[in-house]
């Protein structure tokens, strides 16, 4: 593992994009292309544990809450319960009560009522440590509340997402604490809110682990990957679940997916569950179709202080603007992650870059001030000027915090049309 390199702090990156002129705005005129401001956002070193694999969403008042993780060094021992607040304005952390029990491997999702649901996930790194269990942070009282029952299954490196109307679908995961190989359960539970319990939902027709999962604006759900090379879609109108009959080319994990403004499924980059090795490359699904056709690769947009790695997995990946926004779908940000080579020890990364969907072609953004892998993130949503954040912390090689803002007036006008 590398030592966390540290940049300047304020590193302000501009990259052409398009040779179009751009529009001016009130403030100045904008940056010749998309760009954006990596921060170091904890320059005070307030952040106590590196939350290794924990969890992280973001609060109302646009902070960030986190819990959970392994430290560094301390697999096979206990997770810790640790739970931490960011607060922007201060660009500090301060700990608040912890969770009932220490997790690692688990996520955590803002709900609509203020409170954060932390599930599952395992107590240590163990075969027999994973949970069934889950908790909720309540924003208002500062406090974890548990959930009333536990989930049909014990699980870690699960699907996770909400629904459009507030449930919570959490989706397989490893039913082992100590596996992290994409195998995993069919078992599948959905989470109400109004009632603070779990109830079973339709099973998964595949088992499935660190997949991806992505709720479509129609209200369906996407899972891909895994242990697996197949995708399926989820009705909740009819519980039931659909297997897509297009094929990835291998069987993937470690990766995110979301849908665009023209309403496909983009996946990006990865690691084989079969050799282990991670992939530059992407791929688009078509909803009605079924089927998966290559994207753009991200050659050279994933490096390390020793320079350009092939592929990444396990990075953090964000589409920059809620679901209501102009822009939803069609800016899609992704940081820092691994490089896991044929021959040697993974390769941590502190690249960042932007994958512009109208115009089908990344964008570099990085470096960030810290390496950042098996780290926790969180995006803190929309600042007073309108610029999506984000911050990526801890991890294994580094006790830093890296805070990115994205120049929303970078955008050339008009973005291309649906």
């Amino acid at each position: 593992m590398h030592p966390p390199v540290r940049h300047l702090l304020t590193l302000t990156i501009v990259l052409l994009l398009l040779p179009k002129a751009l529009n001016t705005v009130a403030q100045s005129p904008p940056p010749q292309g998309l760009s954006g401001v990596w921060t170091d956002g904890d320059s005070s070193k307030t952040l106590l544990t590196n939350h290794v694999l924990g969890a992280a969403a973001p609060l109302p008042n646009g902070g960030v809450i986190a819990a959970g993780g392994l430290a560094p060094g301390l697999q096979g021992a206990a997770a810790v319960a640790l739970a931490e607040i960011y607060d922007p304005v201060d660009a500090k952390w301060k700990v608040v009560t912890p969770m009932s029990i220490g997790r690692w491997s688990l996520d955590a999702i803002a709900m609509k009522n203020n409170k954060v649901l932390f599930a599952g996930g395992a107590s240590a790194f163990s075969e027999s440590a994973v949970l069934d269990s889950a908790e909720l942070f309540d924003s208002a009282s500062m406090l974890f509340i548990p959930v009333e029952n536990k989930m049909s299954a014990a699980r870690h490196s699960y699907g996770i997402s909400m629904l459009t109307d507030g449930r919570v679908l959490l989706t397989g995961g490893s039913t082992k604490g100590n596996s992290l190989n994409g195998s995993g359960t069919t078992s599948t539970d959905l989470y109400d809110p109004e009632i603070n319990r779990f109830s079973p939902a339709a099973p998964l027709r595949d088992g499935r682990a660190l997949h991806a999962q992505v709720t479509l604006k129609d209200g369906r759900v996407v899972v891909i990957g895994g242990a697996q090379r197949n995708a399926e879609i989820y009705d909740p109108a009819s519980n039931r679940w659909t297997t897509f009959p297009g094929l990835l080319p291998t069987t993937l994990k470690d990766m995110k997916a979301f849908e665009t403004f023209d309403h496909r499924i983009f996946v990006a980059g990865g690691q084989n569950t079969q050799d282990g090795l991670t992939t530059d490359d992407t791929w688009f699904l078509d909803i009605e179709s079924g089927q998966f056709t290559p994207g753009p690769t991200m050659q050279g947009f994933n490096y390390s202080p020793d320079g350009s790695q092939k592929g990444s997995s396990d990075y953090s990946a964000f589409d920059l603007f809620p679901s209501d926004h102009k822009f939803s779908g069609r800016y899609f940000f992704f940081a820092g992650g691994e490089n896991d080579p044929p021959t040697g020890a993974d390769v941590e990364l502190n690249s960042s870059c932007l994958f512009d969907v109208a115009n089908n072609k990344f964008v570099d953004l990085g470096p960030m001030p810290f390496i950042h892998d098996d780290h926790t993130e969180a995006m803190t949503g929309l600042n007073g000027k309108g610029h999506p954040e984000v911050l990526l912390f801890g991890g294994n090689s580094s006790s830093g915090t890296s805070r990115f803002e994205f120049l929303t007036e970078s955008i050339s006008s008009p973005v291309t049309s649906e």
